[in-house]
């Protein structure tokens, strides 16, 4: 036996024999034309998959090439060399642009603009908006807000500077001018460049929204400290002359109004306690100094 065998059908030195169930074989000659047409078929065949080979690797020649010329268009061409960085006071442009860490090499495309922001935050914790463009082919335009402090605390005996969202923006020794001193409990962590940390964020919602009813009132220029040590006995030193207490911050804006309409009341000379703390009523109790 040459071959194998296929139901029905066996083969055997190039001959097809039928196979019946009584044993009986009929032998099938191949013709010279059926095995020409098997023999073209098969050279066809060939030709296809050698052809099919061809094209894949041209393609991935081509593609090879492609990817080659790019990188280096893009190591040759949009290299960074022009960068304009303005919008700060507190900042020279050389100072800002030396946070970016740019080399002679570092391209426009493929320098991130969320590389960049990163390093100059890191760098300048205190700039409140970073805004980058990028201009075909080496230009990069970016304009910065420096971040105001409107509070300060005092922590571990250093100066945090901190903005009306209370972000810490400088980390210093010297007590800011123009602004107003928060004393606040439930800190959990306080980093320069992030909002402070409270224990909770409702903790942190709940002095906000002190801070801002008390901006919206006309006092609010007069008030030199916020205190709120203690979460519900919250007290406001207005110049050096009152303090205010406010007691529980909830209905701090008829608390404040209360406080307002006693300080009508008095001379430009009078000291003392403020108690708005119910807003039934509010008391005054003179004090030499206010404290």
């Amino acid at each position: 036996m040459n071959g194998g065998k296929g139901p029905g059908f066996d083969f055997e030195d190039g001959k097809i024999i039928r196979r019946e169930d009584t044993e009986e074989e009929d032998e099938l000659t191949v013709s010279e034309q059926t095995r020409s047409a098997l023999m073209m078929q098969s050279y066809r065949e060939t030709r296809a998959r050698k052809t099919a080979r061809r094209r894949t690797i041209a393609f991935c020649m081509i593609a090879f090439t492609v990817v080659v010329l790019v990188a280096v268009a893009l190591l040759v061409f949009f290299r960074i060399s022009d960068v304009t960085v303005t919008g700060s006071s507190r900042f020279t442009e050389e100072e800002l642009k030396s946070s970016l860490k740019l080399s002679s090499y570092s391209n426009l495309i493929l320098t991130g603009k969320s590389t960049l922001e990163s390093r100059m935050r890191s760098a300048y914790p205190s700039l409140d908006e970073i805004k980058i463009e990028k201009e075909l082919p080496d230009k990069l335009i970016i304009t910065v807000t420096d971040g105001v402090g409107k509070y300060y605390m005092r922590m571990g005996g250093d100066v945090y500077v901190i903005t009306d969202e209370l972000k810490i923006i400088e980390q210093t020794n010297n007590i800011p001018s123009g602004c107003t001193e928060l004393i606040s409990c439930d800190i959990v962590k306080a980093v320069t460049g992030q909002i402070i940390t409270f224990k909770t964020g409702t903790h942190y919602n709940y002095l906000v929204k002190l801070l801002d009813t008390i901006e919206e009132h006309e006092i609010s220029p007069h008030i030199t400290c916020v205190d709120m040590s203690e979460k519900f006995n919250v007290k406001l030193r207005y110049d050096d002359r009152f303090i205010i207490v406010i007691g529980d911050a909830q209905d701090a804006k008829t608390k404040l109004e209360l406080a307002e309409a006693v300080i009508s009341t008095l001379s430009a000379d009078e000291k003392g306690i403020i108690d708005a703390s119910d807003i039934e009523k509010s008391s005054f109790r003179h004090t030499e100094i206010a404290d």
